[in-house]
This record gives C-alpha cells, sequence and structure tokens, in this order.
C-alpha cells in the first residue's frame, strides 16, 4: 500500500528548496505552483477530507476523458475575471514535469447564469468567479499529480513549509466517507401551478412576437433531518450517473453540484470539443421500448427544431474562433440513466490568439438554456421567471496555465446548504408546447438531483 508519509517527505526536501529559491528572486507576491505524480488516491476521499481544512472544495469528473480535478484548502487566488488569470500566470513560477491537461495552476471557474437583482439563494457565489486552491490532485487515465500552489514574497517560507505539509496529511489520510443517512422531513415543489401558467404565458408570447424560443426553469425545495454531505451525493452521482460531468463548487457553506450531459467547450492542445444537447425523452422499460422512444425523438418536429437552433448558434459562434469544424449530418442519441437526448458532437482547431473564455463568454447562454432570439428570451426569463437562478444553467469547469480546459452547462443540478437542497430543472418552450407535458419532462430532469440525495419520488 503506498503510503501519504513518502510523499509528505518528498515535498519537506524538493518542495522546500523549489519555494525558497523562487522566492529569492522575488521583490513581491508571485503565484509558485509545483506539481508531482504520486501514487494512487481516491479523488472523492481528497474532496472529502478537504472539509477539514479552511477554504472551499471545488471537483469535477469527466468519464469522457477518464479526468479528476479535485481542489481544496484556501484559495490562493480568487479572481473575477479571466485577465486576471492570463496576469497571474504570466509571472508564475511552475515546475511541472507532466505538462498532461489539468495539471500545474489550475483555475476552477464559474458564473451566474445572468445578472439577478435579488441574491438571497446564491449570495455566497459571485457573478463570476476563477479559484486557484491551495492544493489541487488530478487523476487522468491511471495516474495521479498533486499541485501545491501558493503565493510567495520572500518572508515566512518557514512557516508555509510547516502549514502546507500538515494540510497534506490532512487530506490523505484514510478516513471514511460521510454516510448521506438522513430522513427527509419535507419536499417542497416551489409555485408549480404558476409555472405552468407562465409556460402558456410563454407560448402565446412566442405566436404573437419575435421570440421563437426561451427556456423556463423551476425549483423544488428538500428539508432533511441532518446537514448533507456533499461527498455523499458526489458518491451517488459518479455512481449512477457515469455518463455525465459530475462537478461540486462550495462558496461559503452552500455546495452547488450536480450530474450534467451537456459540454459547453473543451480545448486541449489547440483542438476544440462540443457538444449540442437539445431534444428530451425519458428512457424505455425495456429495451423494445427504450428503442422506440429514441426513435420517435429523433423524427419529432418539435425536438428537431429545438435542437437545430442549438446546432446553428453554436457552430455560427465556433467558427469565429476556429478552422476545420466538423459537424456530423444530423443528431445522435445520448442515452443516460433517466433520459436520452438528441446529441450533436462537434469539434474544430482552435485559430491562434483565440481562447476558451472567450468562446464561453459568447456562446452563454446557449438557445438550449436561454433561448432564441437570445436577448429577447433573457429579457423574458428576466421580467417574467420568478426563480433566482445564480448559477444554474451557466458554465462550470477549469483551465490551466497550458490553455487546456473545459467547461459544462450546469444543469441536473442542486444547491446544498446544511440540512436544505434547492434543485433545478428547466426545458425549452416553443408555440406549440404544452404546459403540462413542460411540467412532466422537469420532473423527469429532476431525478437524477433526487436519486442522488436517496429521495424517492
Amino acid at each position: 500500500m503506498w503510503r501519504s508519509e513518502n510523499m509528505i517527505q518528498q515535498y519537506k526536501t524538493d518542495f522546500e528548496s523549489f519555494l525558497r529559491k523562487a522566492a529569492d528572486k522575488q521583490q513581491q507576491q508571485i503565484l509558485v505552483s509545483w506539481t508531482e505524480k504520486v501514487g494512487a488516491i481516491d479523488p472523492l476521499r481528497f474532496f472529502a477530507n478537504g472539509s477539514s481544512l479552511e477554504g472551499n472544495r471545488h471537483f469535477w469528473y469527466s468519464q469522457k476523458d477518464d479526468l479528476y480535478l479535485v481542489g481544496a484548502g484556501p484559495a490562493i487566488l480568487d479572481m473575477r475575471t479571466a485577465d486576471e488569470w492570463e496576469h497571474v500566470i504570466e509571472s508564475a513560477v511552475v515546475h511541472n514535469l507532466s505538462l498532461r491537461a489539468g495539471t500545474g495552476p489550475v483555475a476552477f471557474s464559474g458564473m451566474n447564469f445572468q445578472q439577478e437583482r435579488e441574491r438571497e439563494l446564491w449570495q455566497d457565489f459571485p457573478d463570476t468567479q476563477y479559484r486557484i486552491p491551495a492544493f489541487t490532485l488530478t487523476k487522468t487515465e491511471k495516474e495521479y499529480y498533486v499541485t501545491i500552489n501558493q503565493l510567495v514574497d520572500g518572508s515566512n517560507i518557514e512557516s508555509q513549509i510547516t502549514t502546507i505539509l500538515g494540510q497534506l496529511e490532512q487530506l490523505f489520510a484514510e478516513k471514511d466517507l460521510p454516510a448521506l443517512q438522513t430522513e427527509l422531513i419535507r419536499k417542497e415543489e416551489l409555485e408549480s401551478q404558476a409555472w405552468k401558467r407562465l409556460v402558456k404565458e410563454a407560448t402565446d408570447t412566442i405566436k404573437s412576437t419575435e421570440l421563437d424560443k426561451v427556456v423556463l426553469a423551476r425549483a423544488m425545495k428538500l428539508e432533511f433531518e441532518e446537514k448533507l454531505h456533499a461527498a455523499g451525493v458526489l458518491r451517488n452521482l459518479l455512481d449512477t450517473q457515469k455518463d455525465s460531468f459530475i462537478f461540486a463548487v462550495e462558496n461559503g457553506s452552500a455546495c452547488f453540484l450536480g450530474a450534467t450531459p451537456e459540454r459547453l467547450v473543451r480545448v486541449e492542445s489547440g483542438i476544440l470539443h462540443t457538444s449540442c444537447v437539445a431534444g428530451t425523452a425519458p428512457r424505455g422499460k425495456s429495451e423494445t421500448d427504450d428503442q422506440m422512444i429514441g426513435n420517435a425523438l429523433l423524427q419529432d418536429s418539435k425536438n428537431r427544431e429545438e435542437h437545430q437552433y442549438v446546432v446553428k448558434m453554436i457552430t455560427d459562434v465556433i467558427s469565429k474562433y476556429s478552422k476545420d469544424l466538423l459537424v456530423p449530418d444530423g443528431p445522435q442519441l445520448l442515452k443516460l440513466r433517466q433520459l436520452q437526448h438528441l446529441h450533436t458532437p462537434v469539434s474544430a482547431t482552435l485559430l491562434p490568439g483565440a481562447s476558451l473564455q472567450q468562446i464561453v463568454q459568447e456562446l452563454h447562454p446557449t438557445p438550449a438554456l436561454g433561448g432564441l432570439p437570445k436577448q429577447e428570451s433573457l429579457d423574458f426569463i428576466e421580467k417574467k421567471e420568478p426563480l433566482e437562478r445564480g448559477w444554474y444553467g451557466a458554465p462550470v469547469g477549469w483551465m490551466d496555465s497550458y490553455r487546456n480546459g473545459d467547461t459544462a452547462v450546469a444543469i441536473r443540478s442542486g444547491l446544498l446548504d446544511g440540512n436544505q437542497a434547492v434543485l433545478f430543472a428547466g426545458c425549452g418552450v416553443v408555440k406549440d408546447s404544452d404546459p403540462d407535458m413542460e411540467f412532466e419532462e422537469t420532473a423527469i430532469k429532476f431525478r437524477p438531483m433526487l436519486e442522488a440525495l436517496e429521495v424517492s419520488e
């Protein structure tokens, strides 16, 4: 069995020497980052152990790329713009022999769906966030890396080393994961009848104005006997939502987490990948039933129209920043545990000077999360939807110092805070939408998080 003491001792010599040399050359604070390949560490245990440290935690898992990223410990830098990140990286002193995507300095990112007048539910979540934590664990395929990030100005090196080594010992401790055994006290679907009336208002507006589509969301509030542990919910999501991007972002006492099927943009070694996901149906109870439902989804005019909106908008934006665009002739079926979607994968080569964050800013929100035309749909949501969306439906992800990164659209998600959870679900409304059917679609979309919270419907 590989033991953490081996790595702690290694850091005590190698990292201390590196930190001192970096500090000797500096007259002001700079980011110093050290990455080392280590033995196997359970990413979920690393996340759970991070609750014993000061600071907020982050979790990212992409089954498609076999990649885990876990951030823990104090925030070394908590930035509000991608420009700040670029400025920090320009002067950073980095030791990283692997150069693998997701190693070295990593900023975990997230943002609001749009500006909101009131921020009660999401008060601990800023409009935009790029955070570099003190520690990042990267698991890529069968390799594990740990990165330490520190701000260094030449003073207090000895105390920094002592603190870092103590925190590492806590992160590598072989503790049991916290259980999720807590009883549900109350479940409330917020303003369900009002939401159906809003869908009807949206269809009437679409028929009489230039609005073509608007995505409306609703919430469900759950209350439990005891505090919810994010690690336990993540464990259930990892077990049940294997084909999704699984994420968690902790701010203050609240943790926003979920399992989303929808990638926004990934960039690795200059190659861009994105995923157009729109159009939804449930899974069938048998293989034959499932195939019939999937075929019906592929032929359904409402869903195909909604899907094509998304494909056109995303490819129009990506073409500004890339070349050699590859787009399939038609959508495929993306089959998840409870749902299946129309799905069109797109890839391209990034143009020189283009960045992940430029594309994310222009893509968000896609027609799958906002509507069409973009501004008209956002205006309708802002004026009519009573829900405080916060980070729901917005991009969450990460980027490293080598211009690699990934973002997913934060749907199939919930906000945990103490013994409460607020879950979110949405659907695209077009001129022929039926309020009862759209309500049922959102009910299906609550299922992944309800299952992760071990709540029966």
